[in-house]
């Protein structure tokens, strides 16, 4: 993405006008902890998300679960395949399970060592590199399509980060990344990814600074296009830091909320967070939508939406809506203001972090109207119907277990716990 002079001369305005970035602000991560939801209902919110993860499917192993499910006929369908985020976002809700009190130990032990298994099994191999594969079956852990995204490796490695922690190493998880040749997809500290077997430059956008710190965690050094040394509490280091961020991609909710649940903000993290959820706040105050963006799929063609905040748009494409295959009939307003969406997972992370008023009214939002019986939360509520796409996913479900772990802990991001 690139951006005019003009462009640039409005953002600078933007960044030092009505979101009152060049002023002191309130972090997003300094929570008020005024909430009035007790943790009764919280445990009921986990035990919701926790359906998605404690239906048995024939074929998979204990502990695996398809990406997705759907109604479908009298049954469900399924999307029985997993990518690395998803397999990062499954560690992540057992180790939240675990902490809340919704399994024993046998049974986290039982699986995280079958989705370690399956990690062991899904590999992917390009000349002389062993890495884990791009997307792979949940059952029988076969090859869906072969390939390497580091930015999914980057959940990953946070998972696996929080694994190691918290289990006080009883899963070896070194050993496994030592059978992984993730270094060799580094290159002069940028990374790259492998589709259709070629190496290309991985375009990460906004979740960089999330991945370069999961490859940090584990000794990859990796750099994030901003060279310059960062000082959060300074005006103008984070009216420059915006900027940057500005021309490259639009913000959404993730990772900087999930990073600061994980393993605690970066300074880059922090101050996304608390530029997106202003503008989320003021958009509010401003037309009466609770607003809250983030990834999600939807229940028909083209299946899954990129929601965000774009500080130099104007009009619905302020806060656009992308599909996740390329074509023209998707890129429209129109498809924008019908598809828009209050996002489960972010309501729950931003009522985790800020448990102010507004998140929530997020979180009320969601746990009154995106539940389900059988199979956890929906993804969304969208903003202009009300209706929610009936669809249920690994990484909404496993989002609510993460927040609802960090709340119930005293707000320790999950790195911290003992389990």
């Amino acid at each position: 993405m690139s951006i005019t002079r003009r462009e640039a001369t409005k953002l600078a305005l933007l960044l030092t006008g009505s979101f009152a970035v060049g002023n002191p602000i309130r972090s997003v991560f300094a929570a008020s902890q005024n909430e009035t939801v007790s943790d009764l209902e919280l445990g009921r919110d986990a035990e919701v998300a926790w359906h998605f993860f404690n239906s048995e499917v024939n074929g998979m192993a204990k502990g695996l679960v398809s990406a997705a499910v759907w109604p479908e006929g009298k049954d469900y369908g399924r999307y029985a395949i997993l990518t690395m985020w998803d397999l990062g976002s499954l560690i992540l809700a057992y180790i939240s399970a675990r902490s809340i009190g919704l399994m024993n130990g046998d049974d986290f032990d039982e699986r995280i060592s079958n989705v370690l298994a399956f990690l062991k099994k899904s590999r992917f191999r390009w000349r002389k590199l062993t890495l884990p594969n791009y997307r792979t079956s949940a059952a029988g852990s076969g090859s869906v399509e072969n390939g390497y995204d580091s930015t999914d490796i980057g959940r990953l490695l946070v998972a696996l980060y929080v694994l190691e922690k918290v289990t006080n190493g009883a899963y070896d998880i070194k050993k496994l990344l030592s059978e992984w040749d993730i270094g060799g997809t580094i290159k002069n500290g940028k990374l790259y990814d492998i589709k259709s077997s070629k190496l290309i430059a991985s375009e990460s956008y906004s979740y960089i600074y999330y991945v370069a710190r999961a490859h940090k965690l584990w000794g990859y050094d990796v750099e994030t296009g901003y060279d310059t040394k960062f000082d959060a509490d300074n005006a103008a280091a984070r009216k420059a830091f915006l900027l940057h961020v500005a021309r490259n991609g639009d913000i959404a909710s993730e990772p900087s909320a999930n990073e600061a649940v994980e393993i605690g903000p970066s300074a880059q993290s922090r101050t996304l967070a608390d530029f997106l959820y202003l503008a989320q706040l003021e958009r509010f105050k401003e037309t009466g939508k609770l607003t809250c963006v983030s990834e999600a799929p939807i229940d028909h063609e083209p299946w899954f939406t990129y929601q965000a905040f774009n500080p130099t748009g104007t009009g619905s494409w302020r806060w656009p809506v992308h599909s996740v295959t390329t074509s023209k009939r998707w890129e429209t307003r129109a498809f924008a203001e019908k598809y828009r969406m209050v996002n489960s997972k972010a309501a729950f992370l931003w009522f985790a972090l800020r448990g102010d008023a507004y998140a929530e009214k997020l979180r009320a939002r969601i746990s009154t109207k995106a539940r389900t019986a059988r199979h956890g939360f929906l993804p969304g509520v969208y903003e202009n119907s009300g209706k929610s796409p009936i669809i249920m996913d690994v990484n909404t479900n496993a989002m609510v277990l993460q927040s609802v772990a960090y709340i119930l802990a005293g707000r320790k991001p999950l790195a911290e716990l003992k389990i």
